[in-house]
């Protein structure tokens, strides 16, 4: 199932044991693992009932302990895997035993960057859980899903001009896209309807080039610049999560062509295949090179970390999370 059909009435999908979210859009995969705690929990609000666990650190017993301990408080436990794909590696035969068998008091959710449909797990999964697809939807597909969420998430209905001015000025990036109608529908306030002209007045595409500037700066050394083109978007109102979600697909890209370079593959062909434009191939060189081959395998871990803390992981500031990450992109390679 796709993210986009699963988020649209989670409610209507019954309560699985197993879960299997993967695919490259950051903002629909946090989504789905943030709902399914929800439906998990049954909307009861018991945080102490979602664990989660850092894939290159879970060790099984401490997670299948999780799922299988009775809930005190809450109809479930849930235990979600962030960054899974290691340790379903590692665990790979005793995780198809247990979706065989799972707990009826808990929810196992395995967060990956990759999901064979061909293995025996993914097939155990289809028969007792749902795996749920998180790439990025074309565009066809974003028109109505932007209209439907924007009513569902701000109760603003949001016209259907109004929709595709929007998908045209900022792009097919879905954390970005939300952050946007989420600003529209404070802009509109009791009028309650998101119009083209809207849309037309508040979402510059300049704000939109600024969060590219931030990020080419911070990945070719230029630290500084890339803090203050930050300090701009935050001033005109900008959200540190919705800056995140946008920051992180671009990046994933990068990570993605890195990796498909360092198995031989020609730089252009690499960017083709990691979802990256033709005129943006120089770019990207420049970005590798500053960043080197270990940084460039770190994003993944870079970017979840900084998800993490924007959640509450840490005490610092939203801003002060982002000024972080900039930071540790923008210093010298090391290898």
């Amino acid at each position: 199932m796709h993210a986009i059909e699963f988020l649209r009435d989670p409610a209507k999908v019954p309560v699985k044991p197993v879960y299997a979210v993967f695919g490259d859009d950051p903002f629909l995969r946090r989504e789905s693992l943030e709902t399914i705690g929800r439906v998990g929990l049954q909307g009861e609000a018991d945080a102490p009932a979602v664990a989660r666990f850092a894939g290159e650190q879970a060790g099984l017993a401490d997670v299948l302990d999780e799922v299988r301990t009775l809930p005190f408080f809450s109809s479930r436990r849930v235990a979600i895997v962030e960054s899974a794909d290691p340790f379903v590696t590692a665990h790979r035969k005793e995780l198809e035993a247990y979706v065989e068998h799972p707990s009826a008091s808990g929810v196992l959710v395995l967060s990956v960057k990759t999901w064979p449909a061909n293995t025996r797990l993914a097939k155990l999964v289809d028969k007792t859980g749902l795996a749920i697809d998180c790439k990025g939807p074309n565009e066809r597909e974003l028109v109505p899903w932007l209209t439907q969420l924007a009513l569902s998430r701000t109760g603003a209905p949001l016209d259907d001009d109004a929709a595709r001015l929007l998908l045209e000025l900022v792009g097919p990036e879905t954390g970005l896209l939300v952050a946007e109608i989420e600003k529209l529908a404070v802009f509109v306030g009791t009028r309650a309807r998101i119009r083209r002209d809207d849309v037309a007045k508040m979402v510059g595409a300049g704000r939109i080039e600024t969060i590219w500037k931030v990020l080419d700066a911070a990945t070719t050394g230029r630290g500084d610049v890339a803090l203050e083109h930050l300090d701009h978007l935050i001033a005109a109102g900008e959200y540190p999560v919705g800056l995140l979600a946008a920051m992180s697909v671009s990046l994933l890209k990068v990570h993605h062509a890195g990796r498909l370079r360092r198995a031989r593959m020609k730089l252009e062909d690499a960017c083709r295949e990691a979802g990256i434009p033709f005129v943006a191939v120089e770019k990207t060189q420049r970005q590798h090179a500053h960043l080197g081959p270990k940084r460039v395998d770190q994003l993944p871990e870079l970017l979840l970390q900084a998800d993490l803390d924007l959640k509450g992981s840490t005490k610092l500031e939203p801003r002060a999370v982002l000024e972080r990450l900039l930071v540790r992109l923008s210093g010298p390679r090391q290898d």
